[in-house]
């Protein structure tokens, strides 16, 4: 049997990503049953099958966080309208995690540039990119390269 270690058709990447993020990852691959290298296949041929067929562009063009949002507003005027505690909204605009309730009441208020309202599930998208990770694929960043 012949070992992906071993195997000229297969090479190692590594590198280094936030716990959040491994912590997912770990979890997605005891979900599958899988090792580490079969998941991170798993994960890189779905991400690439998806960004060659254009379905991820809304990640390249999202890349504000709910504190950008909130962060021009009066917290006590916000507190008021939303029924978002002000503590709450101070600890979202250090950029602390809010919670579902928090992204309700803020859902209410937020509007976009357009003047339309945030859904609580975009508030929801939003906040999840942002904990856990995902890049924003319209900024280029410059990496090491593979060796």
């Amino acid at each position: 049997m012949v070992h992906k270690k071993t195997d000229a058709r297969y090479a190692l990447v590594r590198g280094h990503i936030p716990k959040v993020l491994q912590k997912r990852f770990r979890n997605y691959c005891v979900e599958k049953e899988i090792d580490y290298s079969q998941g991170l296949e798993d994960i890189l041929t779905i991400f690439f099958q998806l960004l060659d067929k254009g379905d991820i562009p809304h990640l390249q063009t999202i890349s504000i966080t709910i504190a950008d949002l909130i962060k021009d507003w009066n917290l006590e005027k916000l507190a008021k309208l939303s029924e978002v505690k002000i503590e709450n909204l101070q600890a979202i605009r250090a950029g602390e995690r809010p919670t579902n309730d928090d992204l309700i009441g803020l859902g209410i208020i937020l509007c976009k540039e357009d003047g339309e309202p945030w859904t609580t599930d975009e508030l929801i998208e939003i906040r999840d990119r942002t904990f856990y990770y995902l890049p924003d694929l319209s900024k280029q960043r410059e990496s090491p390269p593979i060796s």
